[in-house]
């Protein structure tokens, strides 16, 4: 398709002077502001689970946190301007205490200076022709770099960052000129990024790398991001015309249209078209051409039932359209559980049925729920309908997949573990008061058959009380990556208006603190170590600094007593090791793990280098491509790329999710014996 157009370079010019100009100037902070700074800073006191205290060694971890938030490559701030900030360090804890917000202005003042001149030498350098074949690399580990002392040495480093983003480009068979054309705008986009950020934004930066002190994921959130994980993140739903949307280049471009939706049912807007606009109803325009991303949507974005008017321009012209759309309720269902019917063979022909369900969350709408309204979301909820489609389908096994599952709400982690257990402690919870259980009271399993888990790095928070419950009753069959994230701690949200009691302002957003520390049954935290899986099966993700242990600031993992609770017998050591033998022989010899191991080892040596060569006969030699360190690097890659991820099947056919199969149907043999088990009791000091 068309790519979009690009302005005169003399036009191109002129803006960046005008922003180098007038633009690089930090947002002002208000009294409000001022105030939730305040009211932030108490709540961390009094409210953290480590009780902690906002002094001088604090704040020297806080600026530098903050220097790290804004510039996490040390590209941009030179070794004098951090030394000038880290000076000032000292004196933070007592202006914050006042609502003095003077150094966040100060520091993104520079940043956005340096934001500008770092533009000017990145269009420079995209000018020059760079030699692919100088034995040299770059370092790819900020960690193992100071800032840059001087121009020389920032102008050396952008050099090379250029080099490598062009040599990228032509790994990935993109033609010279369109590669320089997608960096331009990729640059441009990032310096105009920078730009636009409003008071609100620079102060959920700067409060929450004050906060990330005591652990990684206290954090302030900002009014827009609070309303967005309400009705996004947790109900999954929002209201708007079905269309999501992408910067490129100072324009909202259509990415992909939701089916079944406003725009969908329209027409006529398509991916790709570009929304230049809003028509109000006197048909006054606002102009929404180099708006932030996140404004445009706002604009969109509305009560269902009301009408927007988009001003579009087509993909491919430069005609001008005028197109009405109802907003709607959009359900996100991406987001929601998937179900699928396999069908696979044991060793000895004997065929299977599994029942597989795909959750990326532990979502739900906990008022509605309690309320028994028929139509409130839920994962438990939307996942014992599957199985009880399965159990119609007469699946032999349940396999539930939570690779890539971030985690959610605590209620629904223990009502779903209620699905598959008798009554029974599902997590500990510790708090300042001391440690509590939370159980689940529903005698009534909605599966007792076998019970396949699946995990990765990336399955965290309430993935990880799931599969601890199901570990610690030995209820299922856990397999995936060496374990999981490792996130053991509670947040608890606190609304900034309502603690100021002022309902009469602007959304101020809320505070996210850690509040509690859980822990398995068996008393484990899940701290930093997470959950480890029955099979293990290596993949790329496991060289990766993913998880709780990687972070800066994480609290350590401890232990508690372990409590009663019931063991199903569904898996034994000797099971285990005999499901492991079985796939380890089948992946020594599968050219595919083969490969794989290959990959792995690869990205490895490369990985202790901390460089990567900018010469490009070595860099194809030890390329890993992008797409293969993603967190679905195993999961199976559809064969039609624009296929909405909603529309794929919970399960796709690939050599990782093959052996996954291979392995439960070895379950449903070997472990015949085991599966038909009586829960008995686990000896518990309490």
């Amino acid at each position: 398709m068309p790519r979009p157009a690009f302005r005169p370079l003399a036009l191109v010019a002129i803006m960046a002077l005008i922003a180098m100009v007038v633009g690089a100037q930090s947002p002002e902070p208000r009294p409000l502001d001022e105030e939730t700074a305040k009211v932030i800073v108490a709540l961390v006191e009094q409210g953290h689970m480590a009780k902690p205290k906002i002094n001088d060694e604090t704040a020297l971890k806080w600026c530098k946190n903050f220097l790290k938030d804004l510039d996490p490559q040390k590209y941009y701030f030179e070794k004098a301007d951090v030394d000038e900030f880290l000076a000032q360090a000292p004196t933070l804890d007592d202006k914050i205490k006042s609502g003095n917000l003077d150094f966040a202005k100060l520091v993104f003042s520079r940043f956005l200076k340096r934001s500008d001149e770092r533009l000017k030498t990145v269009m420079d350098l995209l000018k020059e022709k760079p030699d692919f074949t100088v034995d040299e690399a770059i370092v790819d580990d900020p960690d193992q770099l100071d800032y840059a002392a001087n121009a020389k040495e920032i102008q050396e480093r952008w050099r090379k960052r250029i080099k490598l983003d062009l040599l990228q480009q032509k790994i990935d068979n993109v033609d010279e000129s369109e590669a320089i054309k997608k960096l331009t705008i990729r640059y441009r986009d990032r310096n105009r990024l920078f730009h636009q950020f409003d008071m609100s934004e620079l102060l959920e930066i700067y409060l929450s790398s004050l906060t990330r002190t005591f652990d990684p994921h206290s954090s302030y959130l900002s009014g827009k991001t609070w309303e967005d994980m309400v009705g996004q993140t947790l109900h999954l739903s929002l209201e708007g015309i079905g269309a999501s949307l992408q910067s490129e280049d100072g324009y909202a471009v259509v990415k992909e249209i939701v089916p079944g939706m406003a725009a969908d049912k329209d027409g006529r807007l398509q991916p790709e078209d570009k929304i230049v606009g809003i028509q109000k109803e006197n048909g006054e325009e606002i102009d929404l051409v180099e708006k932030k991303l996140s404004d445009v949507v706002r604009f969109i974005r509305g009560p269902r039932g009301t009408k927007v008017r988009l001003i579009v321009q087509p993909v491919g012209s430069k005609e001008r359209k005028i197109y009405e759309l109802t907003r709607q309720k959009i359900e996100l269902v991406d987001q929601h559980a998937k179900g699928q019917v396999i069908e696979a063979k044991a060793e000895g022909g004997k065929a299977f049925k599994i029942g597989v369900i795909a959750l990326p969350a532990f979502y739900g709408d906990t008022a509605a729920v309690m309320n028994q309204d028929p139509n409130a979301v839920s994962a438990t909820e939307d996942c014992r309908k599957l199985i009880t489609n399965f159990k119609q389908n007469g699946v032999d096994a349940v396999m539930l997949d939570l690779r890539g599952n971030g985690g959610g709400l605590l209620e629904e982690a223990r009502t779903l573990s209620g699905l598959f257990i008798n009554r029974g402690p599902v997590v500990q919870v510790k708090d300042a008061s001391g440690v509590k259980h939370i159980d689940d009271h529903d005698s009534a399993l909605a599966w007792s058959g076998p019970l396949v888990v699946l995990i990765d790095h990336l399955s965290a928070s309430a993935s990880e009380i799931f599969a601890g419950v199901i570990k610690d009753y030995s209820r299922g069959l856990i397999i995936g990556d060496s374990s999981t994230f490792g996130k053991g701690t509670v947040q608890s949200i606190v609304p900034i208006n309502e603690r100021l009691r002022r309902d009469d302002v602007e959304q101020l957003g809320a505070l996210k603190l850690t509040i509690q520390q859980f822990y398995r049954v068996n008393g484990e935290s899940t701290q930093v170590k997470g959950v480890p899986p029955d099979i293990h099966i290596p993949s790329l993700r496991d060289q990766l600094d993913l998880g709780e242990g990687k972070m800066d600031n994480a609290m350590k993992f401890d232990k508690v007593d372990e409590l009663k609770h019931d063991i199903f017998g569904k898996v034994n050591p000797e099971l285990v090791k005999k499901l492991d033998t079985r796939s380890v022989e089948r992946r020594k010899a599968d050219p595919k793990f083969q490969k794989q191991e290959e990959r792995i080892a690869k990205f490895a040596e490369r990985k202790a280098r901390h460089s990567i060569s900018l010469n490009e006969a070595k860099f194809r030699a030890e390329y890993v491509p992008d797409d293969e360190l993603t967190k679905d690097d195993e999961k199976p890659k559809s064969k039609d790329k624009k296929k909405r991820h909603a529309d794929h099947p919970a399960w796709e056919s690939d050599f990782y999710n093959d052996e996954i199969v291979r392995i439960v149907s070895d379950y449903l043999t070997l472990g015949s014996q085991a599966l038909a088990n009586v829960p008995t009791r686990a000896n518990a000091s309490q």
